[in-house]
């Protein structure tokens, strides 16, 4: 099992000390440190007041969080948990994706979705309605821009013709890309494009609020995890091809509160039973030191365990 750590800029109490200079590396060096696999930042550039207000998670522009997150660790990776694809122009997200993924020398996962707030569409100027198709042509013209070869594209609003995108990134083809959805239509587009498939655990009510299907427990997971395989072996790619990613099994963790790390334990074992290869844990930022402070205990106590 692997751990993947959301900055803590996700709480909907953070505070704008967490993002200051000091307080990002303490942070990211401590998740570093500790052993968690990845760091992540998710994506909400224009989000409504009534939704900040009604406990949505604050947040940071992903690759500039990353990029700084980048230049003061040497080891751990760098997560968009998650990009929305629609709301950029693909070539400019394959772009700033390929730069970091050069920069860290290699470090960029792309968790990647469709989006739901149906306000920040528009205050973006897309469409909300196509944005599946938009995600789909998304993930093709990253994989183009991607492979060092001149790219010519009719795209929905844009037409690129024999564009040559630079740099390319380290990793090659490119970096990872997980795919962000509770459907089924979300586990296709795992099976054919990722890497890896991010399952949240919410019950109706979340999930209709997130726009997705719901996965009440570990039953529905399990069901969802089996799918995820027949889908894959559909696409001529071994059936395990594709990691389980899963958030929201824990509540928002703070040092300050406590946990019961044999209850986490207990967790970890269940979820692996049913194959999920990574948990994305979620901390406190309403302080910078006990952001940090929970960061490094968890590590002490439960991820340790698992790392190599």
């Amino acid at each position: 099992m692997k751990f993947d750590l959301q900055h803590a800029i996700a709480d909907p109490a953070w505070t704008p000390g967490i993002l200051s200079s000091s307080a990002m590396t303490r942070f990211a060096r401590a998740a570093e440190d500790s052993g968690y696999s990845s760091i992540g930042f998710t994506d909400h550039p224009a989000p409504s007041a009534k939704w900040v207000r009604n406990g949505g998670e604050g947040s940071a522009d992903p690759f500039s969080a990353l990029g700084f997150c980048a230049a003061v660790t040497s080891r751990i990776g760098l997560l968009t948990w998650v990009l929305v694809l629609p709301y950029r122009n693909p070539f400019l997200a394959a772009h700033q994706a390929a730069s970091l993924d050069a920069l860290s020398g290699g470090r960029l996962t792309l968790g990647v979705g469709t989006g739901y707030l149906r306000g920040e569409f528009r205050a973006l100027g897309v469409d909300f309605a196509t944005r599946r198709e938009r995600f789909d042509e998304a993930v093709e013209v990253l994989r183009a821009a991607w492979s060092g070869v001149d790219v010519t594209w009719e795209g929905d609003g844009f037409h690129a013709k024999e564009t040559h995108p630079q740099p390319r990134p380290a990793q090659r083809p490119g970096p990872p890309l997980w795919v962000h959805g509770n459907s089924r239509w979300g586990r296709a587009r795992a099976a054919r494009h990722g890497e890896g498939w991010v399952a949240i655990l919410a019950a109706d009510r979340l999930a209709r609020t997130m726009r997705t299907a719901p996965i009440g427990g570990l039953d529905e997971l399990s069901r969802h995890i089996e799918d995820l395989r027949t889908l894959t072996a559909g696409q001529g790619r071994p059936a395990d091809a594709v990691e389980v990613v899963v958030s929201g099994h824990w509540p928002m963790l703070d040092v300050r509160r406590g946990w019961d790390t044999a209850r986490l334990q207990d967790d970890v074992a269940a979820l692996a039973g049913l194959g999920v290869d990574r948990v994305v844990v979620v901390v406190c930022g309403d302080d910078a030191g006990a952001a940090e402070d929970t960061v490094r205990k968890l590590g002490e106590e439960l991820v340790a365990q698992y790392v190599c």
